[in-house]
């Protein structure tokens, strides 16, 4: 099975903040947001009776609001522009015991073998190489039909971490 798909940096930002925020860390920090921004309500509306806040909470609930969104997003701008192949077109090739992707700039081959995991999200499946990498497919890029022929070709690799999707009951 053959794919033809190219990653806009809209789609590129969404999918990254998206896998970063479901982290129970990052998930964590939010709440300390939250609490930071209760405390600052609840005070200044009378309807807590904590003490006043001091700037460490504005510190806070500023760095986990404002500062780490921005720093996530330009660390994401500068993937996305230092390496080429996330702006360029690729055809991706998936065969039963490797991945064939070509790019206007490279030619990769990778054994199915060496995969450290398979994640079907939403609206994409992720192919890691290692524990940070991954090959992202939108799943829009596949034909009609050929989304269940790829999870049954994943399925039939031994040893292959899979995370998939259940099916729809329709």
């Amino acid at each position: 099975m053959t794919i033809k798909t190219r990653i806009s940096f809209k789609e590129y930002v969404k999918l990254l903040f998206r896998l970063t925020y479901k982290k129970p860390m990052m998930k964590v920090i939010l709440c300390v947001a939250l609490a930071m921004l209760t405390w600052i309500a609840g005070y200044y509306l009378h309807f807590l009776p904590l003490p006043q806040p001091t700037f460490y909470q504005y510190t806070t609930l500023f760095l986990i609001t404002v500062a780490q969104p921005l720093v996530i997003y330009s660390t994401i701008w500068k993937n996305y522009h230092s390496g080429s192949h996330y702006k360029e077109p690729l055809e991706i090739e998936f065969l039963p015991k490797e991945i064939k992707m070509t790019g206007e700039s490279f030619y990769t081959v990778l054994q199915w073998e060496k995969i450290y995991k398979v994640v079907e999200l939403q609206d994409w499946f992720l192919i890691y190489q290692n524990s940070l990498s991954a090959i992202i497919i939108p799943k829009k890029s596949f034909p009609p039909g050929k989304i269940e022929s790829f999870k049954q070709l994943l399925r039939s690799i031994p040893d292959l971490n899979l995370h998939l999707t259940k099916k729809e009951l329709r």
